[in-house]
């Protein structure tokens, strides 16, 4: 899990502009992966245990939100992460 949550900070607090790039891995695979291994990890633990990885995976969310928009072309079944434009 560490790794992947190095993973989900690093793209969260990549510039928008770097967000942006066509075809880029990080934002559109790595990124969204880690944040999927992430979700499972905190829905796994006891909620007292998945307090404190939930609060700092929640500031990276925050972070990657506010850089991307929602795609309502995504297919809504998909978590929120992988329904972002990179804007």
């Amino acid at each position: 899990m560490k790794r992947a949550l190095e993973i989900w900070q690093r793209v969260a607090s990549l510039p928008r502009a770097e967000l942006s790039a066509p075809h880029n891995d990080w934002t559109e695979f790595i990124g969204p992966m880690a944040r999927d291994d992430l979700e499972r990890a905190v829905r796994a633990l006891p909620r007292k245990q998945a307090a404190p990885l939930r609060a700092v995976v929640e500031r990276a969310d925050e972070m990657f939100r506010a850089k991307t928009l929602h795609n309502p072309r995504i297919d809504p079944s998909r978590p929120w992460w992988a329904r972002r434009w990179w804007v």
